[in-house]
């Protein structure tokens, strides 16, 4: 029985779980999260950085900004993935040092998980962040006019909700976000609301209309890049062909990143790592 396109309930519960997808990558992922983890610490441990920097009341509502070494630099903002539910901030230290040491401030946003929050307060938490960083960026050393935004997996959804958002209308400037890339995310909300990972998301069909990028339209002035590991599932495919469909007919510009080789769990390698084509695209956008 068909539960959501050409899926019955099987197939589709294996498109949104990597592990039972694709188990021979198991001992890869582990071992890169053990090597990354380690990474990470010593990045925390030893960069010129403000970490656990608050931006609202919950605990896991802070962000660790690492400077560039120059006052006034342009920023890229992370957002961490791990299916709204798992997952820290401090995993991803070790991105910074390809941004920084070309002179742009690197940023690593928490946020509350579900199931203690729903998706929709983990946007609101990422607004949040963005505008604090605009109106108090500059104590950190960073160009509050130049904020851009990354995000992979769920983080990737978060970062095209972030193309979605009227700042103006929240108190931020109209153009705060200059630019949102979006790796392997999650952009359709509809079938996850059909698969055991709903269990902790509790999606709405509101959530569905007010809370899937491919259904909104990001705003005018934000570039947009899009980009998912050649080797990655068939969902995690669409969700990107279409979001970046959609997009541009809505009239936006949307850049294409090609990842071929790449999977879910080493994709984010492309943005993280100088010389890699997704990084040279960042930057090339950000104007470094």
């Amino acid at each position: 029985m068909k539960v959501f396109r050409h899926y019955d309930q099987a197939a589709l519960e294996l498109q949104y779980d990597g592990a039972a997808r694709s188990p021979e990558l198991t001992a890869f992922r582990d071992a890169r999260t053990a090597r990354i983890d380690a990474l990470s610490g010593r990045v925390r441990g030893t960069a010129r950085a403000d970490l656990d920097v608050a931006y609202g009341s919950h605990p896991r509502e802070r962000i660790d900004i690492f400077h560039a070494g120059r006052s006034g630099a342009p920023l890229l903002a992370f957002i961490h993935g791990g299916y709204w539910k798992q997952r820290s901030k401090d995993e991803f230290a070790w991105m910074a040092p390809a941004f920084t040491e070309a002179g742009v401030a690197f940023a690593s946003i928490g946020y509350p998980l579900c199931p203690e929050v729903r998706i929709g307060d983990i946007v609101r938490s990422i607004r949040n962040a963005l505008l604090y960083l605009a109106k108090d960026g500059a104590g950190h050393g960073i160009d509050p006019a130049r904020i851009h935004v990354a995000g992979h997996s769920a983080g990737g959804h978060l970062a095209a909700m972030m193309a979605t958002t009227d700042f103006a209308a929240l108190g931020g400037p109209d153009d705060l976000l200059k630019s949102a890339t979006c790796v392997s995310g999650l952009y359709d909300l509809e079938p996850l609301r059909l698969v055991k990972v709903d269990m902790e998301l509790r999606i709405s069909l509101q959530d569905i209309a007010e809370l899937s990028p491919m259904r909104l339209a990001p705003m005018a002035h934000v570039a947009i890049a899009t980009t998912v590991g050649g080797e990655e599932g068939e969902e995690f495919m669409r969700n990107t062909r279409e979001l970046t469909d959609a997009w541009r007919a809505r009239g936006a510009e949307v850049a294409e990143v090609a990842a071929p080789g790449f999977h879910h769990f080493n994709v984010l390698d492309e943005l993280g790592e100088a010389g890699k084509p997704m990084h040279a695209h960042v930057m090339h956008v950000i104007g470094a």
